[in-house]
């Protein structure tokens, strides 16, 4: 009915009569309404944030200048991350860093604004889009009244993510974030090559995306799972093994260090570490890796992204405010296509309480506490929640690395009692 609608509407545009004109108009506005508020929403913030935006992107333009400038032999070129370790940037956004300017007429910051903002769409698309396959995978029915949960969802995303994406500028975080979910969605589709392609992407892009590679457990049948395994592994050497062999400084940028701010949930836990602490990292990926590989176990694949976010932010010695953007990213896809709540939750309290909230001085002391206490409580939620989620590959079908009904503890199979002696099988 809305096809046709909308069908209709798009015919009566060609109509020289301007009062069909109108007619088709309010008829488009209405047939994909959600489409609109969210169109006008993004516009309003984008409008809002690039008054004042690039606050990074300095960062960008030097490492992208750096990195093309292969004349220099000894400062620049592959040897980029030698000679400037706080680029704490992958190749991928480096790379594109320096081509928007050349592409764009000198618009670099423009073009990579305009490009943050329509990852931030893909990103809300492929989410939908995900929780549509699920649903047809398990054969069921869109919830009655999720339209409204729905839009909400994606109203609390789009503030978060256009900071990252434009007041910050921050092309690394916005590249990472959104092959991440390009790769879960591979997954789901079975596409193994290109799952690993994206998340070997996602850390050409950002090395902090590491843990995601989990997600390619979750790929049916062993031979994919090598297949998506070994395509990250082939695309994470490309990216970055020349660097390492051009110039085997390159390390120094792996032990770059930032300062442990006050404020900080790192802070809270080592108050006299002045800054990152030589654990710190490992730490954070082994922790992103367990957590997101006992997820995919649980068959909770889509909450991998979140809980590789928030145990990441909860041992950061960092207070970034575009750091949410990964936490809005990761609340996103757990509200829609995994949490069986109706009302999405974690991407309230992400917007409200750990993003909004750093414009009130007076929260900053419970921003550390906060964020520990959402690391937590997400690693119950998603890990070990009463509540049955959805289900990211149907187990009848055999599409799912373990053969189990989620969140359903291990139960040995009960063997049939044997028939009494001279007792004589039932016919129907």
């Amino acid at each position: 009915m809305t096809r046709m609608a909308t069908s209709g509407a798009v015919r009566r545009l060609l109509a020289p009569d301007p009062a069909s004109v109108v007619a088709s108009v309010v008829a488009l506005v209405v047939a994909w309404w959600r489409t609109v508020v969210l169109a006008v929403w993004a516009a309003g913030w984008f409008a809002a944030l690039a008054v004042h935006g690039g606050g990074s992107w300095h960062f960008f333009a030097t490492g992208g200048r750096v990195l093309a400038d292969l004349d220099d032999g000894t400062t620049a070129g592959l040897h980029v991350y030698a000679e400037h370790p706080l680029l704490q940037i992958g190749p991928v956004a480096l790379g594109l860093a320096w081509a928007l300017p050349q592409l764009s007429a000198g618009h670099g910051l423009l073009a990579a604004e305009a490009l943050g903002t329509a990852s931030g769409a893909a990103v809300v698309v492929l989410v939908h889009g995900i929780d549509a396959r699920l649903r047809r995978q398990r054969g069921a029915a869109a919830r009655k009244g999720a339209e409204g949960p729905l839009l909400l969802a994606t109203l609390c995303f789009t503030p978060v993510w256009l900071y990252a994406a434009i007041s910050s500028a921050h092309l690394d975080d916005v590249l990472a974030l959104t092959f991440c979910v390009i790769a879960l969605s591979c997954v789901l589709s079975d596409h193994p090559v290109w799952a690993g392609v994206a998340v070997a992407a996602a850390v050409d892009s950002k090395p902090w995306a590491l843990p995601v590679t989990v997600v390619l457990l979750a790929l049916p049948g062993l031979r994919s799972r090598a297949i998506g395994v070994g395509a990250a592994v082939v695309g994470v050497t490309a990216g970055w093994l020349p660097f390492f062999v051009a110039d085997p400084q390159t390390i120094r940028a792996m032990h770059y260090t930032i300062v442990n701010r006050p404020l900080s949930r790192l802070h809270l836990l080592d108050p006299r570490a002045a800054r990152t602490p030589f654990w710190d990292r490992p730490l954070q990926t082994a922790i992103g890796l367990v957590l997101g590989g006992v997820a995919v176990w649980r068959r909770r694949t889509t909450g991998v992204l979140l809980l590789v976010m928030a145990s990441r932010l909860a041992l950061d010695p960092g207070t970034n405010r575009y750091y949410t953007a990964g936490l809005a990213a990761g609340a996103l896809l757990w509200d829609v296509a995994g949490s069986r709540r109706r009302w999405p939750w974690w991407s309230l309290t992400v917007v409200l309480a750990l993003h909004l909230a750093r414009w009130v001085p007076a929260l900053d002391p419970l921003h550390g506490p906060a964020m520990i206490a959402f690391a937590v409580a997400a690693a119950g939620v998603i890990l070990v929640g009463g509540r049955r989620p959805r289900s990211l590959l149907d187990p009848e079908t055999g599409a799912t690395p373990w053969r189990r009904s989620a969140g359903a503890p291990w139960r040995r199979r009960r063997r049939p009692s044997p028939a009494p002696a001279g007792s004589a099988a039932r016919r129907p």
